[in-house]
């Protein structure tokens, strides 16, 4: 994945446990495997690409790498822990490559990191690709919070629907410092409300039938009463059953 040639820029990440510490706090003398040590941890958080495939696919990184910005000067790019890894980088690299992007599929195991730089970078595109692989999957709290952070409108839809719907009533604690999303699940969950009243409101209007059926109910048995005979068994069969369903129909509408 590294590049050899002149167009080559590195990556930096920074480092999720933080800062190794100032100079002050460092002993003077160090063991030169102390020192191999630091080197790897150097070089584990960089990564040498390619700048040309990175100005082809994103707008954001050909602006920084054009003429007079600090990165094109310095070749080195700095990415804070917040954007993604550099393990996750290296998923997004490789769907930019020529050399490897036609490999790739995006999955569960790598859809976060390459959307979490494909929106960063304004890869369109590939972040386009990311959305339509995630609403393949589960709808979560979590799935939202990302929906609504990279703006993807059919995926941010979708999860707040589910959430507001969810009977296992989520954990909303987490949506305390996102008030916006709060609202639009919250709007959701009133919108399931009135859908239940109009549904309720409906079954109302059919129990309001129930005396009107119970009056035909009485009028055919008093008619079928006034007949002392019927001309044929299979009729009188069929009037129980008629009255039969009649009950059933009106004991269901109490």
């Amino acid at each position: 994945m590294s590049a050899t040639s002149s167009d080559a820029v590195t990556m930096e990440f920074e480092a999720v446990g933080g800062d190794a510490g100032s100079a002050a706090d460092r002993p003077e003398k160090r063991s030169k495997l102390a020192g191999s040590g630091r080197a790897n941890e150097r070089e584990a958080h960089e990564r040498s690409v390619s700048s040309v495939v990175l100005g082809l696919a994103s707008p954001v990184l050909k602006a920084m790498l054009a003429s007079g910005m600090e990165e094109s000067q310095s070749r080195r790019i700095k990415i804070a822990k917040d954007i993604g890894t550099a393990v996750q980088f290296d998923q997004f690299y490789a769907c930019l490559s020529p050399a490897t992007a036609r490999t790739v599929r995006i999955n569960e195991e790598n859809v976060d990191g390459i959307l979490a730089f494909s929106d960063y970078y304004q890869v369109i595109p590939l972040k386009l690709e990311c959305d339509r692989v995630l609403l393949d999957f589960p709808p979560s709290v979590d799935r939202l919070l990302q929906a609504q952070k990279c703006g993807l409108a059919d995926q941010y839809k979708r999860c707040v629907a589910a959430v507001a719907s969810d009977a296992g009533k989520p954990d909303l604690s987490v949506l305390k410092g996102h008030p916006s999303v709060l609202f639009d699940i919250l709007k959701q969950m009133q919108n399931h409300f009135s859908d239940a009243d109009e549904e309720k409101n409906k079954l109302d209007d059919i129990k309001a039938l129930r005396p009107t059926l119970v009056e035909v109910r009485d009028r055919m048995r008093s008619r079928s009463g006034d007949r002392r005979r019927s001309r044929c068994g299979r009729s009188r069969s069929g009037d129980r059953k008629a009255y039969k369903a009649m009950d059933s129909v009106c004991s269901a509408l109490r």
